[in-house]
């Protein structure tokens, strides 16, 4: 068993924004937003876990003549990577609840900035999620930071989101070291089909969601903000114009589950899931074979 002491460089807790700048964004979140958020965080933590324990091991003596042990173990630390071009609570708790529940010790969120003001819909959704280790780094102190790790040899584990974040050469950093790394691959494009003019809270959306640009189709709604449009009243069209996220009605989700690799049904506004982001990815897994006796 791995020796579980870890914690991360000491100067990274200079880089933590003030409690009172956590304190000012979550005032300015109507309680109604908060709660989509928390909503969100809650079934994270039902898709996810939380799991009790951090380590399991399973045994096998195979037909053949051999014996198998593999184990799987949190990692030390989880690092999630992020940069000012982020402006979704949601999608950011969707990378960062995964290893909290899985039982990852060390959970970090750093944003890769260059002093840019929060969005402070960010703040308070990793408020609500009690991340208390939060810092904002320089793209030179974020390759610092990695450069440490990597010299621990301990095992870790990182989700990269947005492209200033990227600026870790994550080849190179695999090649020397034990920490893996996950990036997703999506367009910031989502279709939504109104059954009705209220099916979706297209507000919530808005809020959750003001760096993705929403399709309309379905009853024609009031738009809440710029990056929403009306595109008609055709569900064949809303087919059409999925590009990898949906919203749709519980009646209609069989039909659009093939065309879209997520899909949120009213309800879902403040959620978030990232499909193929596993528990594994924050796992150490290690594998022995071995002859039987």
């Amino acid at each position: 068993m791995r020796n579980p002491s870890f914690s991360f460089p000491d100067w990274v807790g200079e880089l933590v924004p003030d409690d009172e700048l956590f304190a000012r964004a979550y005032a300015d979140i109507s309680n109604r937003n908060r709660a989509w958020m928390k909503t969100g965080i809650a079934r994270l933590h039902d898709w996810y876990g939380p799991r009790k324990a951090t380590r399991g091991e399973l045994a096998l003596r195979w037909r053949s003549g051999f014996d198998s042990r593999q184990v799987a173990e949190a990692v030390d630390f989880a690092v999630i990577l992020f940069d000012g071009s982020l402006f979704s609570p949601s999608r950011l708790l969707a990378a960062l609840i995964p290893p909290i529940a899985v039982g990852v010790g060390n959970v970090l969120a750093v944003r890769v900035s260059n002093g840019t003001p929060w969005r402070k819909a960010i703040l308070t959704g990793l408020e609500l999620a009690g991340q208390e280790q939060v810092v904002d780094m320089s793209e030179l102190q974020a390759r610092r930071l990695f450069g440490e790790l990597r010299e621990t040899n301990r095992p870790g584990a990182v989700a990269v989101l947005g492209p200033r974040a990227a600026v870790i050469k994550t080849n190179e950093l695999q090649a020397a070291s034990r920490i893996s790394f996950w990036r997703p691959r999506y367009t910031r494009a989502a279709a939504v089909w109104m059954e009705g003019p209220d099916t979706f809270d297209l507000e919530a959306l808005a809020f959750i969601h003001p760096d993705i640009v929403f399709s309309v189709f379905g009853v024609e709604p009031e738009l809440p903000a710029e990056n929403f449009s009306y595109e008609g009243d055709g569900f064949d069209n809303f087919l059409d114009a999925i590009m990898e996220v949906a919203y749709v009605p519980a009646a209609r989700a069989e039909q659009t589950l093939g065309r879209a690799r997520v899909v949120f049904g009213p309800g879902q506004e403040g959620c978030w899931i990232w499909p193929d982001l596993h528990p594994e990815h924050f796992q150490y897994q290690s594998v022995a074979w071995t002859t039987g006796e």
